[in-house]
């Protein structure tokens, strides 16, 4: 049996999980799910992959929106699970800790949802974050903290899933913010305030913000290099941002179309931003330059590269 690299997609206007051959960009199979799915997390063991059903396309869309959160088995290519979180409607971020405790953010309610157990798709706890507008969400390993990113209220609510009674702790951010993401010692956590042209940095220990890291105007996802550079996608400004939060020092990457979401393939440095072109650009990292696209189905979101047999 042989392995090969592939994309794993969310797919928001096609209701579907994609999977695309990295070095080709074939298409290799596609996972029916429930409408209008946003963020999703792939599980600690790699085996799961969950995805929220915001259940409309945009933030600014009116209505209900869904409330269900699928679970599809990566290897097999098929959903094979449910999480309902019943009158929290609009789940829109997932993310899991070191333990394997699930966190689903619903920006309807804004409240988090703790699932400790999520094979027993018990919700155990919900958490209201302080803020409204609850969009993205980043947690301690340790499951200790979670920091919910609050894009209509700009501000940052820290919630305490192990107390869940202690109110939020809030941080006012910069304008709507949205992705984050730690530093490899989650003493920092830098937040993308995607109606700005900055990164505010805020000190985990503290919970405070001592920074903010000017950018070109956008950023509203981000993640981390294995040098622990930030790589922020640029929706006003159309480029992929590639930050050193020691120097403060960036260096931008044009690209042809709005990105939506960022993430990164160590073995290769590549950069994998998907857009409103319905497909994914490819970014060197070392060269700094875009080299390719992978066509996908309607509004691809988040993603993420995998081996999978075959």
């Amino acid at each position: 049996m042989s392995a090969r690299e592939v994309i794993v997609v969310v797919q928001k206007g096609d209701h579907s999980l994609g999977y695309y051959d990295f070095e080709t960009g074939a298409e290799l199979d596609r996972v029916p799910i429930d409408p209008f799915p946003h963020e999703f997390a792939v599980s600690p063991d790699g085996r799961l992959a969950y995805m929220a059903h915001f259940g409309v396309a945009l933030a600014e869309d009116e209505g209900p929106g869904g409330n269900t959160v699928s679970v599809v088995d990566i290897q097999a290519r098929r959903r094979v699970g449910t999480i309902h979180c019943g009158e929290y409607r609009r789940p829109h971020d997932v993310t899991f800790d070191a333990r394997g405790a699930l966190y689903v953010l619903s920006e309807g309610s804004s409240h988090l949802l703790v699932v400790n157990d999520p094979r027993s798709g018990r919700i155990d706890h919900v958490i209201p974050t302080g803020g409204e507008g609850s969009h993205k969400v980043s947690v301690l390993r340790d499951g200790s903290m979670a920091f919910c990113s609050n894009m209509n209220s700009d501000t940052v609510g820290v919630v305490f899933p192990k107390d869940p009674r202690r109110p939020a702790v809030v941080i006012p951010v910069g304008q709507r913010p949205e992705g984050s993401v730690f530093d490899e010692e989650e003493r920092r956590l830098f937040v993308a305030n995607r109606g700005g042209a900055e990164i505010s940095v805020i000190d985990v220990k503290r919970l405070a913000v001592v920074d903010a890291i000017p950018t070109p105007r956008g950023p509203v996802r981000m993640c981390r290099d294995p040098r622990g550079r930030l790589l922020a996608a640029l929706y006003y400004d159309c480029g992929l941002v590639i930050v050193d939060p020691g120097t403060r020092k960036t260096r931008v990457v044009p690209l042809p179309e709005k990105p939506i979401s960022v993430g990164f393939h160590a073995a290769t440095q590549t950069a994998l931003l998907s857009t409103h072109a319905h497909r994914i650009c490819l970014v060197d990292t070392v060269a700094g330059k875009l080299v390719r696209f992978v066509p996908t189905r309607s509004d691809p979101d988040p993603m993420v590269v995998v081996s999978l047999a075959t």
